[in-house]
């Protein structure tokens, strides 16, 4: 007996769907020989998990953790009705992805990802349950956390016996939330009220944090690629008006309305001092991504993953593969 399945999705705006939005598609299938199913149906999942190893000298303990985004079910053939099936067969269906969930996502930690599902039970037979999937990419929505224009500074005194050596620093930034690829502007006035040269750096740090379900967490956090920048030295004694971009990539999105994994972003400003004198920095908690009313030029990859469909048939749909058994 042979089983051919496609699942076939309307194309979405700009290869990945959006929180809110529907999938649409039709699940197309043949059978060759008269068959008995005790049911078939069709799933739209969204799932996350993470996994990760830590040791303690000799000894490594493994965390993990999962959850569930989306779970909707539609019968193509329900227990208990005539299910002796011969032929080829078309149903369409329609799902409606869930609001306030996360992006699609997939790093050496987490994996989050949204699939629609069709599943062959077989009343008799070695292999009874066969699976068919055709995985979408999401983009989830997300909310500032900050106002904007955001107005924030930093102090730092240095020690001396004779003068005051301190530094001042004030700031504004332009936007708190911005899409994938936009830059944040930061106007800087800097008071160098000593008698050192002094740059104040500028960088965008990430902080994903990942959740086991003990309640453990792991933190990676870094400087984003190609986001740092030192400005020219300050001279001593002196004000300084700057004028500073941070910018963002198109891969880069925050992840919220997940228990697994939160993604956060933050824009640093650093008053870089001479040795021995220790920096003094200030972070500003910023959000990179799409809102309901903050719709940017979609990204085709996050953290490296590519998100967009490919779309092999001229019907601009997507065929998902076929089992012989």
């Amino acid at each position: 007996m042979t089983l051919l399945c496609q699942i076939l999705l309307e194309k979405a705006k700009e290869g990945v769907f959006r929180s809110g939005e529907c999938v649409r598609g039709t699940l197309k299938y043949s059978v060759d020989k008269p068959t008995k199913y005790e049911t078939i149906y069709i799933r739209f999942v969204g799932h996350g998990s993470c996994c990760w190893t830590e040791s303690d000298g000799d000894d490594r303990k493994k965390y993990s953790n999962e959850e569930e985004y989306a779970d909707d079910t539609h019968y193509i053939l329900k227990p208990n009705e005539e299910n002796v099936l011969t032929g080829s067969y078309e149903h369409p269906f329609e799902f409606q992805i869930p609001d306030n969930i996360p992006i699609s996502k997939k790093d050496d930690v987490c994996v989050i990802y949204y699939k629609v599902v069709a599943i062959f039970l077989k009343a008799e037979g070695l292999i009874k349950t066969k699976k068919f999937d055709a995985e979408i990419p999401v983009y989830g929505y997300v909310t500032r956390c900050s106002p904007e224009p955001l107005i924030f500074g930093l102090q730092k005194d240095l020690f001396s016996l004779t003068t005051t050596n301190k530094i001042n620093v004030k700031a504004s930034i332009d936007k708190t939330f911005v899409t994938p690829g936009e830059n944040f502007t930061l106007l800087v006035t800097v008071n160098n009220n000593t008698d050192l040269q002094i740059t104040i750096r500028t960088e965008l740090v990430k902080f994903f944090t990942y959740r086991a379900d003990d309640g453990h967490t792991r933190v990676d956090k870094y400087t984003v690629n190609g986001t740092l920048c030192d400005s020219p030295p300050m001279k001593v004694r002196s004000v300084s008006n700057l004028t500073c971009i941070v910018p963002t990539l198109p891969s880069l999105y925050s992840i919220q309305y997940s228990k697994i994994v939160e993604g956060a972003y933050k824009v640093r400003v650093t008053a870089v001092v001479p040795f021995p004198h220790i920096n003094e920095a200030v972070e500003i908690p910023v959000v990179i991504g799409e809102g309901r009313d903050h719709l940017g030029a979609t990204a085709k990859h996050v953290d490296d993953t590519a998100l967009s469909l490919t779309t092999p048939d001229e019907n601009n749909k997507y065929l998902q593969g076929f089992d012989v058994q």
